[in-house]
């Protein structure tokens, strides 16, 4: 098959790698000139493709950063290749079972806790997809593949029928590519599209839109929830009850048993155990998987308390629905530090929330001066430093000096952006580790200061 990699990077380049392994006769199309990426493709024999009009293929695989409407994908589609993704590529060439899972938020966490389950299982079992490593670099076949799934590859997966299918919630993201909360929320829903009554559809009960994608599916359905109303409404139903995660009829642990906090990690467990259950383990081990999960890095985590103030990092969290779910752990008063590249978030939904809990908000990055415009009904600031580091550092003394003269040093500082990165920050997790060093730099500022005056601020870094 003469296959066409439209876009290298971390997925492109392992499609090409895998493709070339497999015997096809493989061009790569790639708008820099060098790179890692381009030298791994060239030492691999595959063709630079410069005109796509030009080299006939069979099968064009899209990196998912290419938008389909782009005139290059839009020509080859004329010239009668189809164009599809990664997964889809792998869904089709490699016998493997399949889990995927999607959501606004939370489909990081899940994918990896899942997999980590169903290994201490016993079963063979992979993560790829939106997160590291890309899919066609793992894959194998008689594996289970636990594939995150953005809605940028569900989009170019036109027959994608994965065995479990997992859908967290449904938000806003990813205006400036749909145009749309429809068009955004109708790229997810390929992960259920072609499901049929052998396939099981984990769901959000919480969410009346996944909820209505639930009712129809032939899938059969797996419902999750945290809210007492909905449970006692749909009894079958995996929940929250009180502090207990409860599996069918019943109880699988106590939430306090969990390395991980918060009402939307309760969610994320109660949705991984489901899916594991569907996969066929039992449920001693998915508790014990639950408990042993650690979280992943640039999650919501506590980093410390110093004295009486508390720091939180959430660097990941660049969407409405995450925000609220690190607004709603984290305890008040709060100084919200927040700001990057603007996704198109509604600072509005979250006014009750900004209300009852923040009592100031940090505008960091790009989009700083915007989300502190979009809340006149609190007290808000724009950090305005052109360099990240330097800027993350100011936010965090800024938060200390504020909590100490409003709040008697009582308190919680956060960093959820509500935006992306990549202004000041190679990626979420450099964002998170710059917080985190100025967090540091605060604690060794305060006590230092503290020493000098011969008294003593305690700092308790988290485990």
């Amino acid at each position: 098959m003469r296959l066409l990699v439209y876009g290298l990077g971390r997925s492109g380049g392992a499609v090409v790698s895998r493709a070339v392994r497999e015997g096809h006769e493989v061009g790569y199309v790639e708008r820099r000139d060098d790179g890692a990426d381009v030298a791994a493709a060239e030492s691999q024999g595959a063709t630079r493709v410069r005109d796509v009009s030009a080299w006939h293929a069979d099968l064009c695989v899209a990196a998912p950063g290419v938008p389909l409407t782009h005139p290059d994908l839009v020509r080859l589609v004329e010239l009668g290749t189809e164009v599809i993704g990664e997964v889809e590529w792998i869904w089709r060439t490699l016998p493997a079972r399949i889990v995927g899972i999607t959501g606004t938020a939370g489909k990081g966490t899940v994918t990896r806790w899942l997999t980590d389950v169903l290994v201490r299982s016993g079963v063979d079992a992979v993560a790829g997809g939106n997160i590291v490593p890309a899919l066609a670099a793992v894959a194998r076949p008689g594996a289970t593949l636990v594939v995150e799934l953005s809605s940028f590859q569900l989009e170019r997966c036109p027959t994608l029928r994965p065995d479990v299918a997992v859908v967290l919630n449904l938000g806003v993201d990813h205006l400036d590519r749909h145009g749309d909360v429809e068009s955004y929320h109708a790229a997810k829903r390929a992960l259920i599209s072609h499901l049929g009554p052998d396939q099981v559809f984990v769901h959000n009960a919480d969410d009346p839109r996944v909820v209505a994608w639930a009712a129809s599916t032939p899938a059969r359905t797996a419902p999750y929830t945290l809210a007492p109303s909905v449970g006692a409404r749909v009894p079958s139903a995996a929940r929250l009850d009180g502090r207990t995660l409860v599996l069918g009829d019943a109880p699988l642990l106590d939430v306090a048993e969990l390395r991980v906090q918060g009402r939307h990690q309760y969610g994320n467990a109660l949705a991984v155990a489901l899916a594991a259950e569907a996969l066929g383990v039992e449920r001693r081990v998915i508790a014990e998987g639950l408990r042993a999960f650690p979280g992943l890095p640039g999650r919501y985590a506590e980093v410390g308390t110093l004295g009486g103030v508390r720091f939180f990092e959430d660097s990941i969290a660049t969407r409405q629905l995450a925000v609220e779910a690190a607004l709603e752990t984290t305890p008040g008063p709060i100084v919200w530090i927040a700001g990057g590249v603007d996704k198109g978030s509604d600072v509005a939904a979250l006014e009750h929330l900004l209300r009852d809990k923040v009592t100031l908000l940090l505008g960091i990055g790009s989009s700083g001066p915007t989300i502190t415009a979009a809340a006149p009904w609190i007290r808000a600031e724009v950090v305005a430093t052109a360099d990240g580091r330097a800027m993350l550092r100011e936010a965090v003394r800024r938060a200390w000096e504020h909590l100490q003269a409003a709040h008697a040093g009582r308190g919680s500082v956060l960093l959820a952006p509500l935006a992306a990165s990549f202004d000041q920050f190679r990626d979420y997790v450099d964002r998170a580790d710059a917080y985190r060093d100025a967090v540091a730099a605060l604690v060794d500022d305060v006590r230092m200061l503290a020493l000098l005056r011969d008294e003593e601020v305690p700092w308790t870094p988290s485990s």
